[in-house]
């Protein structure tokens, strides 16, 4: 996968020279070292997306013996990722409890995951919050236990969420009154949330425990499907996690990962373009253990062009028009699924979808925030180009 071809979400040089000194081994992990240390002033100018990787290059270069005056920064940085998540940890198992108490069950979702089942370090991978899944039948009750407890939802008020609002979305941020964060989910995959689209992935969960309370995490095929799902969406911050994800859980657990799950999977939930991308990648430039034919296989599966345009949107940066052409596809792409194909009432049904998801009146508060929003936009590129005329 060349340059031309990769989009936003793949790293530049410099980023994929860190995660190869983070990742790799050996003498092509040294050299990416030098070679990043060597292009990259990195202890002034650092996009949060390489912040978060330096502890887990730390941690690789100290495996390897490395002496250097930047050990100690590192070294620093590491320190502080396992204290964040020792706290972030704590608090998340004060929530399972909550739950467990209520009689909800409950998965970890994400980097609390990964940080027991596969880095099996509290320091290797920052966390700023932590994410856990209910099964959507018992969401009402699970944002009843916690607003008890004193989490309070972000962005909307408790009031502005009723059903048909949380219906639209797979999850939701909360905050307590230390300004702790954390993701409830109710359902795994944002491009999928249908009533039942998490069944699966409840008989196939794995038990894990949080300090002394009991839970359960995705399997391996499960997560790996979850991490490359979850890397595709563009982020002003890098979406460089990913990657470093998919490499530790492929090398910690690769034996134990059924391809023919992970296909049907991507398959039932239409993920196999972002799937394609994420495992051509890692094939290409990490060399992972992912077999050719389920490459692909996963390329010869049927995709539609609402589909692929929506996958389009998602993975790019947004442009003049900002997020609306992505709630557009994402709207086309939810109508698809349930073979509707009545295109005016697709047309007259997308501004409640939009109210839903974005908290607009309706049609005419859409189209002003649409037009509001390009004015912004095309300011910013309008300044853009005369500030590089000069």
């Amino acid at each position: 996968m060349n340059s031309q071809t990769r989009g936003h979400l793949f790293p530049t040089r410099e980023q994929e020279l860190l995660l190869q000194g983070a990742l790799l081994q050996g003498e092509a992990a040294l050299q990416a070292w030098h070679n990043w240390k060597a292009e990259v002033n990195w202890e002034q100018e650092l996009d949060l997306g390489s912040y978060r990787l330096l502890p887990l290059l730390y941690h690789n270069l100290h495996t390897l013996g490395v002496e250097d005056p930047a050990m100690a920064k590192l070294k620093g940085i590491y320190r502080k990722a396992w204290y964040t998540n020792q706290t972030l940890f704590h608090t998340m198992a004060g929530v399972l409890r909550l739950f467990h108490a209520a009689e909800i069950e409950t998965m970890i979702l994400k980097g609390a995951a990964l940080t027991l089942q596969y880095y099996k370090n509290y320091g290797l991978r920052p966390m700023g919050d932590f994410d856990v899944l209910v099964p959507a039948m018992k969401r009402g009750r699970a944002i009843e236990v916690l607003t008890r407890a004193g989490w309070k939802p972000m962005i909307r008020s408790l009031e502005e969420l009723p059903d048909s609002v949380l219906d639209a979305q797979c999850g939701w941020n909360f905050e307590n009154s230390d300004q702790c964060q954390f993701d409830l989910h109710w359902h795994v995959l944002h491009w999928y949330p249908r009533s039942n689209s998490d069944d699966d992935f409840w008989a196939g969960a794995i038990p894990v425990q949080v300090a002394d309370v009991s839970t359960l995490a995705l399997n391996p095929t499960d997560q790996l499907l979850h991490v490359c799902e979850h890397g595709m969406v563009w982020d002003p911050v890098p979406t460089l996690r990913w990657i470093a994800d998919a490499i530790v859980l492929l090398n910690e657990s690769h034996s134990e990962i059924e391809w023919s799950r992970l296909i049907s999977q991507a398959e039932k939930r239409r993920l196999t373009l972002p799937l394609r991308d994420t495992f051509t990648y890692l094939r290409d430039s990490f060399g992972a253990p992912i077999p050719s034919h389920v490459v692909m296989e996963i390329s010869n599966v049927h995709v539609t062009n609402v589909e692929r345009k929506y996958y389009n949107t998602i993975k790019t940066k947004p442009a003049l028009l900002g997020h609306l052409p992505r709630y557009w596809y994402r709207y086309l792409f939810d109508r698809e699924a349930v073979r509707d194909t009545n295109w005016i009432q697709k047309l007259a049904g997308f501004p409640k979808y939009f109210q839903l998801v974005r908290g607009k009146e309706g049609l005419w508060q859409l189209l002003r925030w649409a037009a509001s929003r390009a004015i912004v936009r095309l300011g910013r590129a309008v300044r853009g180009a005369d500030q590089g005329l000069l």
